[in-house]
């Protein structure tokens, strides 16, 4: 069943409860009401009937009154001595009740074959009075009554699941649009669709969350569609350069070993290049940067195991120069991976053979190197994915490890510089806001870093 007809049917049913309830209510009292009315004039003619009483007995009325009330006399025993009510008209326990007791009275409605009657004994010295009168008109007002109300629930019930088809149209409407727009992004693939509603009510927002969610949805897409082809450039230049070793080494087998090293090497530089762009595509593409708890982290310490680590790789001497300590919350291994590509790259540039200078004051981190510098402009460029800088394209590597330090930084809500050294070379590093709770409570701190 469509939005649409559960509004309509709910506001019917709304509609019909209501209707139906205030009906029952009316009813009811209106009986009652009525009834009332008919024991108010019951109780006149009864005054009438006992005011003529001779020598405290009842005579029968005149035949006015009998033309509407219907009258029976009992004696001392409870028998009926004289009466005009209809045959079959029983003597109930209530009546009984009230003979011989003077002012006592007891109402009751009989029904009396098809015929219903309003029923007042009154108690006499000697005996009772019984006076009815006929429920016809009461039976035919509350008939009617019964039948304009069931007429009414349905007019309002039908009135209301209109009235509510119509609202729901409205409503609903904007809504069928989200759902033909969204659609028609699934089974076309296309994020540029246009997408109805506006305004701040619930459509509206939900209009605005679609498109802001097709919007993310693109820039995915163009990012995820950058990347591969990216990717595939930078591929090929180490898979065309290992094809053509290969080629090489098939079409001369009796080359000098001289040779054959060389081409050997040349061979383990693109492997190894290979891999480390393999490896990087890997940590972007995985999203294996995204949705890692935050730690606190002494940065100086981190510093100093990755100093240790990539200098034993590289054989490079690495120095850590601390000039005032700091811890930062971040996820370990993602910032781990970010100061590992700052150092590498700097080892990568830095061809004098001299050491690498990694500088932590409180939550920056600056790695100095003594290679060719930046060139002007490219101090923010180089955090590109994949760019490569003029001096640069001849060098290994695969363009995504400062890109990979941005992204950590920022998911950490920091900031990453670049610039060029007075002296040649470069200095490229981060900073990060510094923790809270720095520093730690005594008996805490040797758990971090």
């Amino acid at each position: 069943m469509g939005l649409r007809w559960k509004i309509a049917l709910s506001l019917a049913l709304v509609a019909m409860i209501a209707t139906f309830t205030v009906g029952v209510i009316g009813y009811r009292t209106t009986s009652a009401r009525l009834v009332d009315e008919v024991d108010r004039s019951i109780t006149q003619a009864t005054g009438q009937m006992i005011g003529r009483a001779v020598d405290g007995r009842i005579t029968m009325p005149t035949r006015s009154l009998l033309e509407v009330y219907s009258v029976r006399v009992l004696d001392a025993d409870g028998a009926s001595v004289a009466s005009s009510f209809p045959d079959g008209t029983a003597i109930t326990d209530g009546a009984l009740t009230v003979v011989g007791a003077p002012r006592a009275l007891d109402r009751q409605t009989l029904d009396v074959g098809d015929e219903s009657l309003r029923v007042h004994s009154i108690g006499l010295a000697n005996g009772a009075l019984q006076v009815a009168r006929p429920l016809d008109e009461v039976d035919s007002v509350l008939s009617d009554l019964r039948q304009r109300t069931l007429l009414l629930v349905v007019l309002v019930s039908i009135a209301a699941a209109l009235v509510g088809w119509m609202i729901a149209g409205t409503v609903a409407a904007p809504i069928r649009r989200l759902t033909g727009a969204a659609e028609d992004v699934g089974s076309s693939g296309r994020l540029d669709v246009e997408v109805p509603g506006t305004g701040t009510d619930e459509v509206g927002r939900l209009g605005s969350a679609f498109r802001n969610m097709l919007s993310a949805l693109a820039v995915s897409r163009a990012e995820q569609q950058r990347l591969v082809q990216d990717a595939g450039h930078e591929l090929r230049t180490p898979l065309t350069s290992l094809k053509t070793n290969l080629s090489v080494l098939r079409r001369h087998p009796e080359m000098s070993a001289e040779m054959r090293d060389g081409i050997l090497d040349d061979l383990d530089a693109e492997v190894g290049e290979l891999t480390e762009l393999v490896n990087e595509l890997v940590a972007v593409a995985s999203g294996e940067l995204d949705e890692q708890p935050n730690e606190r982290i002494e940065l100086p310490a981190l510093a100093e195991e990755v100093a240790e680590r990539v200098g034993r790789r590289r054989s490079r001497d690495v120095a850590v120069d601390i000039r005032s300590r700091a811890a930062v919350d971040a996820p370990r291994s993602t910032l781990d991976r970010a100061i590992t590509n700052l150092v590498d790259n700097a080892c990568k540039f830095d061809t004098s053979g001299g050491p690498i200078e990694v500088v932590v004051d409180g939550g920056s981190l600056t790695v100095l190197d003594r290679g060719p510098g930046i060139a002007d402009g490219e101090e923010e460029r180089i955090f590109d994915r994949f760019h490569r800088a003029e001096s640069a394209r001849s060098m290994p590597g695969s363009g995504l490890g400062l890109s990979i330090v941005r992204d950590v930084v920022s998911r950490a809500g920091g900031t990453v510089s670049a610039a060029s050294r007075p002296n040649g070379g470069a200095a490229i590093g981060f900073t990060l806001p510094v923790s809270p709770s720095w520093p730690a409570p005594p008996g805490l701190a040797d758990n971090d870093g």
